[in-house]
């Protein structure tokens, strides 16, 4: 993994910059719209917090803010469109977990690198919700005891739907699955929200979900909550444990946080993140995310440093865990 420790260190001394920048930000930016790449499928948690981001930011700088989702490759489509995006402030990303992946994969298949860390600058954090595990309500388990019991039962049946392979949604699985010693089988789908329809089609058993993405088919009826990865239960679903709860020491957060590309003069980045601190501090986008379950989470300078570390830890091991897979 030498090739990610290389490019981590000046990718979180990007981090603590933009809490110390000096001088006037420039009068022109933003001389036209914005765009914020989602690299997933509409409809999952990043879309979700992308768009309300993107409306209140444009109350904030007068110009439209628009997104626009790149899925594909494990979000690696939508990231590259950014790394490669002129360095004026006016093409961002929102990313989550899956950023930290790529670099990682490409070390475990020992291929050139995709992208590499460096190539971005984080702005902040934006949201960070624990995963939940959700189940077929035909699946005989209404607890974690009972899902790793018939697990290690019956390996053959269980079908574990993700956002695509070493996604954000297949990470927290296989931090299950090193921690209760179980393998489960994956079926990779194009996004969090087909593969949370996988399960509730019945073409998959189970599968992590984001709050946000997984109320409205828990409300329904159509999958069954298990368990969750956070710290503490969650007000919206105050029935499900956590892991640890359950006798499982594990946790996972998909959390969203939005970057420029490298290169971006320090003063655009100010604005931009003077911007979004205010956006995400507005009435209106606070409302939007309280109704779609996802935690306001702000994070920027030296704190989101040290919180990226951690999750480029937690999010290399899960990948190692994982292997080679065929692609």
């Amino acid at each position: 993994m030498k090739r990610i420790r290389m490019a981590l260190p000046t990718f979180v001394a990007c981090l603590g910059c933009l809490s110390s920048v000096a001088g006037a930000a420039d009068e022109a930016f933003p001389s036209r719209p914005l765009t914020i790449v989602n690299p997933n499928a509409p409809g999952g948690f990043v879309d979700i917090v992308a768009r309300g981001l993107a409306a209140s930011m444009q109350r904030q700088l007068r110009q439209p803010v628009l997104v626009v989702n790149r899925p594909g490759a494990n979000a690696a489509i939508g990231t590259i469109a950014v790394t490669s995006a002129a360095p004026d402030g006016h093409t961002l990303l929102l990313q989550s977990p899956a950023l930290a992946s790529v670099p990682a994969i490409d070390e475990v298949f020992q291929r050139p690198p995709t992208y590499q860390l460096s190539q971005l600058v984080p702005i902040a954090q934006i949201t960070a919700d624990p995963a939940m595990l959700l189940v077929n309500p035909s699946l005989p388990v209404r607890t974690v005891k009972e899902f790793v019991a018939l697990a290690r039962a019956r390996p053959a049946d269980f079908l574990v739907s993700s956002s695509g392979t070493y996604g954000t949604t297949h990470l927290p699985i296989a931090i299950l699955e090193q921690a209760a010693g179980i393998r489960l089988r994956h079926v990779p789908y194009t996004g969090g929200a087909p593969a949370i329809a996988a399960v509730v089609g019945g073409h998959a058993t189970s599968v992590a979900s984001a709050p946000s993405v997984a109320m409205p088919q828990v409300k329904a009826g159509r999958v069954r909550a298990i368990a969750q990865w956070g710290t503490s239960r969650l007000k919206a679903f105050p029935d499900v444990p956590t892991f640890r709860e359950s006798g499982i020491d594990i946790e996972f957060t998909l959390w969203t946080a939005l970057f420029a590309p490298a290169k971006t003069p320090a003063a655009t980045l100010k604005v931009i993140q003077d911007a979004v601190r205010a956006a995400v501090q507005d009435d209106d986008f606070r409302a939007t995310m309280g109704r779609s379950l996802s935690t306001v989470a702000y994070a920027d300078g030296a704190e989101y440093a040290a919180l990226w570390q951690r999750e480029v830890k937690r999010i290399q091991a899960s990948v190692r865990f994982i292997g080679r897979t065929d692609e």
